[in-house]
């Protein structure tokens, strides 16, 4: 399996919105331990994580608006059932990066996420199974009271042709303020052309960031919303594919 399809491809923008803004760039690197790939065995003690659709809106008066709201909201179908996957699971915690090369020039992995905790607690790094049963609880940080929810408030933003538009308009592809609202914006720009596996994607990025997954600036392809988000998409992929 390409483990590379229909990944969406992520950079940090530093910006006023430094630590939860992504725009088209880099690829996250998605690596699994073989071991644990394929041990079947290991448990998690996590909840099962409900998805709950708040408020969103999406353009829909164009016949493309028609064509792709009918995608968002097939992922938005799906995201439950992406979320508590077994495979979902697996990934999420057999995951590993590279830290370099040994003396033969091959690679050397860690069985860790490049930043590793939440907010600023950086004495506080989390194993991948920590980090698995954190997104599983679904506490995100404007919404308290509501563990064990994936709570999902987000709007397209359509970007006018006439205005002279920023990097917001020209780059971003969802950004939001997890300190601060439980809102994320969404791009017309590429969500125009995006399949679900892509939407569940950046979905999934960006509502990490409202559990406190923010970014840093090294090897921000393998942080956690990079690379679970892209392993959403992975998933949400086969998921389709089984229902051909």
């Amino acid at each position: 399996m390409n483990l590379n399809i229909f990944v969406l491809a992520f950079v940090c923008l530093f910006s006023s919105s430094l630590l939860a803004t992504v725009i088209d760039g880099v690829e996250p690197e998605l690596n699994f331990d073989p071991h644990i790939y394929h041990d079947h065995s290991f448990k998690s003690d996590s909840k099962y994580l409900k998805f709950v659709e708040e408020k969103t809106w999406f353009p829909s008066k164009t016949k493309l608006g028609k064509k792709q709201k009918a995608k968002f909201e097939k992922a938005l179908d799906i995201l439950e059932e992406v979320m508590n996957s077994d495979e979902f699971r697996r990934r999420v915690i057999a995951y590993r990066r590279v830290v370099g090369q040994d003396s033969n020039g091959d690679n050397i992995y860690s069985n860790s996420y490049q930043k590793s905790y939440i907010w600023n607690r950086s004495k506080e790094s989390m194993s991948n199974e920590e980090i698995y049963d954190l997104i599983m609880n679904g506490d995100e940080k404007m919404r308290p009271g509501t563990e064990g929810e994936m709570n999902f408030n987000s709007t397209v933003k359509i970007c006018k042709w006439y205005q002279k538009p920023g990097v917001w308009c020209r780059k971003v592809i969802g950004s939001t303020s997890p300190s601060s609202s439980k809102m994320i914006t969404l791009n017309w720009k590429f969500y125009k052309n995006y399949e679900v596996p892509q939407m569940v994607s950046n979905m999934v990025h960006e509502w990490l960031h409202l559990l406190g997954f923010l970014h840093g600036k090294v090897n921000m392809r393998q942080e956690v919303p990079y690379v679970v988000g892209g392993i959403a998409g992975q998933v949400a992929k086969e998921i389709l594919d089984r229902e051909k």
